[in-house]
């Protein structure tokens, strides 16, 4: 498969795939908790700690498909994603747990390297906004799918059979992206077949990759969170857990639709800065909103809607000042700092809930990151100002 969205369509999979596996602990976490004995604080760690072995390995992994190649690069984060999640599903206890959320999490730091690096190289100065609109749009496919399917699997079976579905699920993954992947003769956006060194990157990209970085760590983050506890607070408000599962998956369903099109919008007309900002403030209003006001449903398809192409958005600001050369390392420097926040917020959500009791202070915690995403992006353009950008040049 030569064409870029014949490439885009596998990578989308491959991001499908990877949303499967992030979420199946939140879709069982009702019969997890039971069966394992485990509190909010714990159950928010399994999910946070996903990512977290990506601030260690993001930098480094932004080699790996230089020496290995994009197609094994990716089979192999496959791969690791299934051998982590058949390790959740026979799992007895926290430690054990964690320990297979950390393997899976590995696979998930270079898939998500890989897909991005590899989208920017074919779209890197067309399209890329729409590139990244249908990237991230299919990813919470994933996420929604499991919040509607694993709950009715645990309950008529178990949660571990449920868990041990989606480890199976990579089999079929990987297949497809064997036969259809091929690497490049060379990346279209490389002159010369330059191989990016990290020394490379200058002062000017560095710090406004780091900024990027955790501008869009606070996004996932928030996501996340909001996913993970709003069904908590819908079952204490009298739903039950299937009925809770299948609110919040609304959240993710629209987003198939909204990362696109936003994309579409802003490559046609900009605005990307407005967007950021003012589509925040919404999944801030949603997340006050949501524990006290009906209807739920209305909050949650609200911060759906908006908060998937905003992570468009802060995932497309590294290819605004990365050169082709950098764009390995670059991508690197920028998932590590996604991952660190990404990795210990969800936690402390969960932390917050078992010290108070309180789903709403969860939501409220989700509401305080979208405040600190507001404020990155602008220091993220004020650093980006020529007048400003000579002194990290």
């Amino acid at each position: 498969m030569t064409g870029r969205w014949g490439v885009l369509a596998v990578l989308c999979l491959a991001r499908v795939s990877m949303g499967l596996h992030l979420q199946a602990v939140a879709a069982v976490a009702p019969f997890l908790m039971t069966d394992l004995g485990l509190g909010y604080g714990e159950v928010g760690t399994l999910i946070g700690v996903f990512v977290l072995p990506g601030a260690v390995l993001a930098v480094p992994a932004g080699l790996v498909s230089r020496r290995f190649g994009d197609t094994r690069t990716l089979l192999g984060t496959i791969v690791l994603l299934a051998i982590g999640t058949a390790g959740l599903a026979v799992s007895n206890g926290f430690w054990p747990a964690l320990l297979a959320r950390l393997i899976a999490g590995a696979g998930a730091t270079l898939l998500t390297m890989q897909v991005a690096k590899t989208a920017t190289d074919w779209f890197a100065g067309r399209e890329l906004s729409r590139a990244m609109g249908f990237m991230l749009g299919t990813y919470p496919l994933g996420i929604a799918a499991v919040m509607v399917v694993l709950p009715l699997i645990a309950r008529a079976t178990s949660w571990r059979l449920a868990v041990a579905l989606v480890a199976g699920s990579a089999i079929v993954v990987f297949a497809i992206v064997a036969a259809c992947l091929r690497d490049p003769s060379r990346p279209p956006t490389v002159a010369g077949g330059a191989r990016p060194k990290l020394g490379g990157i200058s002062r000017r990209e560095a710090a406004l990759v780091l900024i990027a970085g955790a501008s869009f760590s606070l996004i996932n983050a928030s996501y996340v969170i909001f996913t993970s506890f709003v069904p908590v607070a819908l079952v204490r408000q009298g739903r039950s857990e299937i009925e809770a599962g299948v609110l919040v998956s609304w959240a993710s369903w629209v987003l198939i639709v909204t990362p696109p099109l936003v994309g579409y919008l802003l490559d046609r007309w900009g605005g990307l800065t407005a967007w950021l900002l003012g589509s925040a403030v919404v999944g801030l209003l949603a997340c006050l909103a949501l524990p006290s006001l009906e209807p739920a449903w209305l909050w949650i398809v609200l911060f759906g809607m908006v908060m998937g192409p905003t992570a468009v958005g802060a995932v497309a600001l590294p290819g605004e000042v990365l050169r082709p050369e950098t764009r390995g390392p670059g991508f690197g420097l920028f998932f590590a700092t996604n991952y660190v926040a990404f990795g210990v917020l969800p936690a402390a959500a969960g932390f917050l809930l078992d010290l108070t009791g309180s789903a709403s202070i969860a939501l409220l915690f989700d509401a305080v990151i979208l405040l600190a995403f507001m404020a990155l992006v602008i220091w993220f353009r004020f650093v980006q100002r020529p007048i400003i950008s000579g002194r990290f040049s």
